[in-house]
C-alpha cells in the first residue's frame, strides 16, 4: 500500500486473502467466541490515534442507534486486537487501512479522521471504499464480524446460538387455522 513502506505488494496481497479466508472460514468466529476478548490489550498494537481512527471508523459502518449499540460499544476494537494476537502477520493489514483512512482525511480535509463530523468521515469512507475497495471490504467485514458474534448484540437481536451440526431451537406446531381464510377463498384465475 501507498503509505505502508514495509509491506510489499505480496505481502499485502497474502495478508488480504487470509482475512478473507478467516472471516469465510468462521475459523476465528468459533475461537473467539470460546476464547472471549476481555483480555486483548489493544494498547500493545494500536496506538491512542489508531485506536480512536479504527473505532470511529467501524462507528460509521455500524452507528450507534436507540435499540442498538454502536461498533465499538461492543467491543470491535478488542475484536480487532485479539484477531492479531491470534495471527500477527494482519497486523500490517490494518496498519495499511488505518493509514489509508488517516491519509484520506488529509486529502479530503486536512485534518486527521478523528477531528472530522459524522458527514464528513463516512465521505472519507466512502472514498476509501472507492479507492482501497480490499481494504474498506476488511474494516466492513471484520466490522461486521465482531458486532453480529458479540453476546450482547445476540440478546438484542433475540438470537439464539447454537452449535453446528444440531437441529437448532425447536419450532412451534403449526397452527393449520391460520390457513382456513385462505382455503375458503374461491380461486382467483379462470379455469381453461
Amino acid at each position: 500500500m501507498k503509505n505502508d513502506k514495509n509491506l510489499s505488494r505480496r505481502e499485502f496481497s497474502k495478508a488480504v486473502i487470509s482475512a478473507q479466508l478467516l472471516l469465510a472460514s468462521g475459523f476465528l468466529t468459533v475461537h473467539l467466541a470460546c476464547k472471549g476478548n476481555k483480555d486483548s490489550k489493544a494498547g500493545a498494537i494500536f496506538n491512542p490515534s489508531q485506536k480512536e481512527t479504527l473505532s470511529l471508523a467501524t462507528d460509521e459502518i455500524i452507528p450507534a442507534n436507540k435499540n442498538m449499540p454502536s461498533a465499538s460499544e461492543v467491543g470491535s476494537l478488542q475484536y480487532v486486537t485479539s484477531i492479531i494476537e491470534e495471527m500477527p502477520e494482519l497486523a500490517p493489514l490494518f496498519n495499511s487501512l488505518i493509514d489509508e483512512i488517516e491519509s484520506q482525511s488529509a486529502n479530503t480535509y486536512k485534518a486527521a479522521f478523528a477531528s472530522l463530523n459524522r458527514e464528513q468521515r463516512i465521505e472519507v469512507l466512502k472514498n476509501l471504499e472507492q479507492s482501497s475497495p480490499e481494504l474498506f471490504n476488511i474494516l466492513k467485514d471484520f466490522t461486521y464480524e465482531s458486532y453480529y458474534t458479540n453476546e450482547k448484540v445476540y440478546s438484542l437481536i433475540k438470537y439464539e446460538p447454537h452449535p453446528t451440526g444440531t437441529s437448532g431451537p425447536d419450532m412451534e406446531p403449526f397452527d393449520e387455522k391460520l390457513l382456513e381464510r385462505v382455503k375458503n377463498i374461491p380461486p382467483m384465475y379462470t379455469k381453461i
